[in-house]
């Protein structure tokens, strides 16, 4: 336990390797101390650089798990294309969904760019047709390597 920037109040350090951000606002509840914002953002251990910009593999899920009309199965997938990073993005429309496919889709693309300044292939795949994974970090593969 340390105090180094603390007056009153004692903050935990631990390499956890979890990623947060600090709170602007004064909590809710009145109490002055400082306030994670939002929880935790991602793990620093997760988080790549897709060309240039960090991404968090929650980012993303965050995004395809807020749209209603998507299956909350998905891929992402990273390749090279000559010098550039590439990125797909696999997806699943719910069944009743498909008449509001383009919406959906432009939707998507819109959230995406908005939370990781980042463009995405699209790829629409049929209802249940996408791998069940029990583990969000397989859900990200980086083949660049």
């Amino acid at each position: 336990i340390t105090a180094l920037d603390r007056i009153a109040q004692p903050c935990i350090r631990f390499d956890s390797k979890d990623v947060a951000e600090w709170g602007k606002d004064p909590c809710p509840c009145g109490r002055t101390f400082r306030i994670i914002k939002g929880g935790v953002v991602g793990r620093a251990d997760d988080i790549t650089k897709i060309k240039g910009v960090l991404i968090a593999p929650s980012a993303i899920e965050e995004v395809v798990r807020s749209i209603n009309g998507l299956s909350n199965e998905f891929e992402v997938i990273v390749t090279k294309k000559g010098d550039l990073d590439d990125i797909t993005l696999k997806i699943e429309l719910l069944p009743d969904a498909e008449g509001n496919r383009e919406p959906i889709l432009a939707q998507l693309k819109d959230q995406l760019r908005l939370k990781t300044n980042l463009g995405y292939n699209i790829e629409v795949h049929p209802f249940n047709s996408l791998p069940r994974y029990e583990v969000k970090a397989k859900r990200f593969k980086d083949l660049r390597k």
